[in-house]
């Protein structure tokens, strides 16, 4: 991880966008819930605030996310649309960017490209880079970057929902360990908003799909174990999928909700196929005397304090487990 003065970067951004009146704003693919409501909550804030916006994906809104805002802000091609400046979202390394970048590879290389991220994973791939791998996520960035810019008066309770989002699932409801006193204080300035914080627990945590469900169900009568349950691990084929009418979206429920909870478990995985033929890798620790960032570093996945993941293309996930197994065991 480079160094970078996180003020210095701030105030660059700050200036850019004094400056600025067509703004464009990127996440990546395969939307979670921290890119999508970091770049959401600016969204709207820009929009409030007069500029010319325009966000942008490869794909469109997840169904899981629209229980907060029914609204399509995303779109797939810029239609025209000649931005000033360009801010990147929780994306680690620009190839995250898929096809938008690829097919607007002019446009990014001409124009100021800004990343606000929080994996140690980010190399500081661009222009400007305000990467604090210390931050629980990069909700939290974006809150601090509100701030500086003393937008917090045009924050309204919408904005302030899709922020107070990040802290609930990103810190597992201040279980995981990057939560923290400013995780907490967060929380507390944007109570004052009055964000529909029960919505966002009775969908999180109240309402579960039944297919949803039976996808659990599959996947737990079946864990295996490493080291005597200290690891567990599993794999999901697409057909699973296909059979409990679910997606990739419902497994980071399963790990939260369940496989935390196990007693003495320290590391867990799970292995499953995805609808474009690639094969992703979920992969978490809970305990201080395990730091496998070495250990992910090492295969170039996407990782911060506490859990990993990478995705494979065109890979029997079959030899993927195995060959995951076998690194594992060398480095514990």
């Amino acid at each position: 991880m480079l160094k970078l003065n996180l003020e210095n970067e701030k105030n660059k951004l700050i200036n850019y966008l004094n400056n600025s009146k067509k703004i464009l704003l990127v996440n990546h693919r395969r939307m979670d819930w921290d890119c999508f409501w970091s770049l959401s909550a600016f969204y709207y804030l820009l929009k409030i605030k007069w500029y010319e916006v325009k966000a942008i994906n490869d794909e469109k809104t997840p169904e899981v996310f629209k229980f907060l805002n029914d609204e399509e802000i995303f779109e797939n091609n810029l239609e025209n649309f000649i931005p000033d400046l360009i801010i990147s979202f929780d994306a680690a390394w620009i190839e995250q960017l898929w096809e938008i970048y690829k097919i607007n590879l002019d446009i990014f290389l001409n124009t100021t490209f800004i990343v606000i991220d929080h994996h140690t994973s980010n190399l500081a791939f661009w222009n400007i880079n305000i990467i604090d791998t210390i931050a629980s996520s990069t909700c939290e960035i974006t809150w601090d970057i509100i701030k500086k810019l003393w937008w917090k008066k045009d924050v309204n309770s919408k904005i302030a929902t899709f922020l107070l989002t990040w802290i609930i699932t990103d810190t597992n409801s201040f279980f995981n360990t990057n939560s923290s006193s400013k995780s907490l204080a967060s929380a507390s300035e944007l109570m004052k908003y009055k964000p529909n914080h029960q919505n966002i627990i009775i969908n999180l945590f109240k309402k579960k799909p039944y297919n949803r469900l039976k996808l659990w169900w599959k996947v737990l009568e079946s864990l295996k174990d490493i080291n005597n349950w200290k690891i567990i691990r599993n794999i999901i084929p697409k057909s699973l999928f296909i059979q409990t009418w679910t997606t990739d979206k419902d497994i980071s429920w399963l790990i939260d909700e369940f496989l935390t909870t196990i007693e003495w478990l320290e590391v867990w995985f799970l292995l499953y196929e995805l609808e474009d033929k690639k094969v992703k890798w979920s992969f978490r620790w809970k305990t201080d005397n395990i730091d496998l960032s070495e250990f992910c570093s090492k295969w170039w996945w996407w990782w911060h304090i506490g859990a990993s993941w990478f995705i494979i293309e065109w890979k029997n996930i079959y030899e993927i487990e195995q060959e995951v197994i076998e690194e594992i065991k060398k480095f514990i």
